[in-house]
This record gives structure tokens, C-alpha cells and sequence, in this order.
């Protein structure tokens, strides 16, 4: 009887420190801004979204290559350096 109410309060401490986690994660700026973005790029997919959500959270149009080459008649220089902005992630 001893070990079911040791296992009762162990599944309870868990439990517990779940719901702690995920209040401070949905609670959190970084989740706030993720969803800012998610607002903005709803067609993206979850790690599109992820991905400009971490370097340009104050992204406003987000293009693939040919897209920026057809639609806004902008093309890559030769020799021409990618994003100058670093992602902030660890990769």
C-alpha cells in the first residue's frame, strides 16, 4: 500500500512540474512572438514559421528566390553574401 501512494505522489510531482512548464512556456515572450508571426505567415509550414520567427521576428514579406526575381524584379549579385542578418539559433 505504501509503494501505490509513493507511485500516486511520484505521477503527481510530475504532473505538476508538466503544467508549471507549460504555463511558462505558453506564458512566455517567445511563444507571444512565435504566434506574431504565425499571424503574419499562416500558409508556412510549423519550421518555416519557426525559422523566421528566430532571425527576423519583425519580418513583413517573406519570398522564395524565384518569387523575389519574378514578382519584385530583385536578383542575387554574383558573388553576393547570404542573410546579413545571423540567425540567433544554435544550429
Amino acid at each position: 500500500m505504501a509503494d501505490a501512494k509513493t507511485e500516486k505522489q511520484k505521477v503527481k510531482e510530475i504532473t505538476d512540474k508538466l503544467e508549471e512548464g507549460l504555463k511558462e512556456l505558453f506564458g512566455s515572450e517567445k511563444y507571444k512572438s512565435y504566434l506574431s508571426t504565425m499571424l503574419k505567415f499562416h500558409n508556412y509550414s510549423f519550421n518555416n514559421t519557426l525559422l523566421i520567427a528566430l532571425q527576423r521576428p519583425d519580418a513583413t514579406l517573406v519570398a522564395g528566390y524565384q518569387a523575389w526575381q519574378k514578382n519584385f524584379n530583385r536578383h542575387v549579385n554574383k558573388g553576393g553574401e547570404g542573410n546579413p542578418y545571423p540567425c540567433p539559433c544554435p544550429l
